[in-house]
């Protein structure tokens, strides 16, 4: 399992999505002055996704025996991945709006489902490397 290099991508991928969770994504100052942070934790509609991208991680890291299925499942994770932080954006959007932030910046927390979406892709395309040396090698036997 971790001699293939697909699964420490994955490992990556779950820790970042775990990490995610715990950091801030933007820290904001509004009109009147002092700083209002939005963490992940704080609201549930982007907690759900990113545990589950985390959990898909890990459910493909163990299936390494069905490559075909682990390979779906990353280019699964991967479009979530990319869902994930369209979502991450609008809700800091609103975050801004609803707490008249004049100006911010985003976080380390809002950086890692980029860093997701980019070890989802380097994890399938090793998946999809292995199908085919082990497609060669049955067409050797």
């Amino acid at each position: 399992m971790i001699q293939r290099v697909q699964s420490l991508w994955l490992v990556v991928v779950a820790l970042a999505a775990f990490a995610t969770y715990t950091l801030k994504l933007y820290v904001g100052t509004p009109i009147e002055g002092g700083e209002k942070f939005l963490l992940l934790a704080d609201d549930f509609l982007l907690v759900i996704p990113i545990i589950t991208l985390g959990i898909l991680a890990i459910i493909c890291l163990f299936l390494f025996k069905n490559r075909k299925l682990q390979f779906r499942l990353s280019l699964l994770g991967m479009f979530l991945s990319i869902g994930f932080i369209f979502l991450e954006y609008f809700r800091v959007e609103t975050f801004k709006t609803e707490k008249l932030i004049q100006s911010g910046s985003y976080q380390l927390g809002a950086l890692l489902p980029i860093v997701m979406v980019i070890f989802f892709f380097l994890a399938a395309r090793g998946i999809y490397k292995d199908q085919k040396l082990i497609k060669s090698m049955d067409r050797l036997r």
